[in-house]
């Protein structure tokens, strides 16, 4: 436990989008808040927030003991190994020169998984095959190849993809133009249904935790059921693109507080994909959150519990950029 702030030599923060330029851990100046700003009408939910939280850090830090380094780790960052295939939309060729493109998120999560599981696994990162599923509130996965990112679910905004606690993920553009042209909504209700009254919280009608989704469903609530069958089938389409763009899998990671505490999550993804040599009874009983492998020694795939351990991998990257470690080699 802290007793001063004399004792905090750096601080990390996490930053969900840094665009193409920001894409690696960097400490934070007037040219990297002002990239933040800009970058924050592509995740209008998370960099303006960040940017509050670098602000409150420096003048909690000039009024008690001078400023501090501040260091900006970018979610976006692991996704910039994305192959041009994947990461750009099949729009006209002037959104790629606007910038508009697949970004992908939970990137520090992701990358942390990956070298975990190679830890896990006694293998060689760069030989591995892996597929990330984190899955909390916010729901991405990862396809990772020698440790890089080859594809993800998330796009061009957080909102892409799965389906998650109140965002959509993935939904027929043409439903967008409909409720524009026949409902007439604008831009600003649009986002408000999609990233706010959707997802879990939107088809259960009762709460955007699983927890309280599952709870409801065993209770024989119709929607709580509906709302987790989409989500699993969702999660199953997801893992299934994640397979064919690595050309199979070594393992399957689970992280997040879906990921790492829902039994039913895992069981119900892992039962599609038997032909994979899966073994589902261990899957089924582990529930809490720890390093865990729950497959059988000969299973062609592993299935992994892992968690989540982002203010981990933030702090080592501060540490990297801290006067402290060139002094230390």
């Amino acid at each position: 436990m802290l007793e001063s702030l004399s004792e905090i030599d750096v601080v990390g923060h996490r930053i969900v989008n840094g665009g193409r330029s920001y894409n690696r851990p960097m400490v934070i100046t007037a040219e990297v808040k002002s990239a933040i700003e800009k970058m924050a009408v592509f995740a209008p939910l998370h960099n303006r927030l960040e940017l509050d939280g670098i602000a409150l850090i420096e003048t909690l830090f000039e009024k008690c003991r001078g400023a501090v380094p501040q260091v900006a780790v970018f979610d976006t960052g692991f996704h910039r190994s994305l192959p041009d295939a994947a990461a750009i939309y099949p729009g006209p060729y002037e959104w790629v020169e606007q910038g508009i493109r697949k970004f992908g998120f939970h990137g520090i999560n992701h990358q942390y998984c990956a070298g975990r599981a190679a830890k896990i696994l006694g293998r060689n990162l760069a030989d591995l095959k892996l597929i990330s599923c984190h899955l909390g509130n916010g729901c991405s996965l990862a396809a990772i190849r020698g440790g890089k990112s080859i594809d993800t679910t998330m796009g061009f905004t957080p909102l892409d993809g799965l389906m998650m606690g109140t965002r959509s993920g993935s939904v027929d553009p043409g439903i967008l133009t409909y409720l524009l042209r026949e409902k007439k909504l604008d831009g600003k209700a649009l986002d408000e249904i999609l990233n706010s009254k959707s997802g879990l919280l939107g088809i259960s009608g009762i709460s955007a935790d699983m927890r309280e989704v599952i709870a409801a469903m065993a209770s024989g609530n119709q929607r709580a059921q509906l709302a987790f069958d989409i989500f699993v089938h969702r999660l199953r389409t997801g893992v299934g693109a994640m397979l064919a763009a690595l050309n199979g899998a070594d393992a399957i990671v689970f992280t997040g507080g879906i990921g790492e505490n829902s039994p039913e999550v895992r069981a119900g993804t892992c039962n599609h994909f038997s032909y994979l040599n899966l073994t589902l009874d261990s899957a089924k009983n582990v529930a809490k959150p720890v390093d865990t492998d729950i497959a059988s020694p000969e299973s062609t795939v592993r299935i992994l519990v892992i968690c989540a351990q982002e203010d981990w991998a933030i702090a080592r990257e501060c540490w990297k950029l801290s006067p402290h470690a060139s002094t230390a080699r």
